[in-house]
């Protein structure tokens, strides 16, 4: 009885993760973290609690979404692993070693996690559904979040890196600013209350403003156009 039940489980959770529904999900937790949990709790205690609670969920639904192939997707399992134990690990230890290798992992994790999740979305064969036009609105996001990741690494390794605004208020690390700072970069609207001032920082801000104007304007139109091309027929 016990193996009956455990085997309609794990079929409808391979249903479920072979489905494109998994977009859908990573999404939802993607906005509830950039617009409701961060700018609610992610202030100079925003390791653990909430902000670690969704972030992991994130890693989690980015594990879902990927692939449905079995190989692609247990290298994502690793990568998410990776990235949980090293964030819950710098929510305990607090140290700037540690919370440098979290936001590292963050940054592979969401760099193949974009990969992947391009793939799914771009490369599926067919015209695209609602899920697809969902999973490349949260590709968008998952880019701002890995920048943000590598913004913050930057910053520990070298805080000069970056300049703030005099009499700012600046959490110490500053992963609500470097979330804040990548996209008003991603997004290009730039208002300049944080500057990056060392060649490698500046770097990855063309990368990524080059990345918010050609993303929408090229990849999420397309995929718009497949769909109302879909919904024509």
């Amino acid at each position: 009885m016990i193996g009956k039940h455990f085997n309609d489980a794990r079929h409808k959770w391979r249903w479920y993760a072979d489905s494109d529904r998994g977009l859908a999900a990573l999404l939802i937790f993607l906005v509830l973290y950039i617009f409701v949990i961060y700018p609610v709790f992610g202030g100079e205690n925003a390791a653990g609690g909430p902000v670690s609670i969704v972030f992991s969920l994130i890693l989690v639904a980015g594990v879902v979404a990927t692939s449905a192939h079995h190989a692609v997707r247990t290298g994502v399992v690793v990568l998410a692993i990776t990235g949980i134990a090293s964030h819950w690990l710098n929510v305990f230890l607090s140290g700037r070693v540690d919370h440098m290798v979290s936001a590292g992992a963050a940054v592979l994790f969401f760099a193949l996690l974009t990969w992947f999740l391009s793939v799914r979305v771009f490369a599926s064969p067919g015209p695209a559904n609602i899920y697809h036009i969902m999973g490349a609105v949260a590709i968008y996001l998952v880019l701002g979040l890995m920048w943000s990741d590598a913004y913050l690494f930057i910053y520990l390794a070298t805080p000069s890196a970056f300049r703030f605004d005099p009499g700012a208020p600046v959490f110490e690390p500053p992963a609500s600013e470097m979330l804040y700072f990548s996209y008003v970069t991603l997004t290009t609207l730039g208002f300049g209350d944080i500057t990056a001032v060392r060649p490698v920082a500046r770097s990855l801000v063309i990368m990524e403003g080059l990345v918010g104007q050609l993303y929408p304007a090229i990849v999420l139109a397309r995929l718009v156009t497949k769909y109302q091309g879909r919904a024509a027929k």
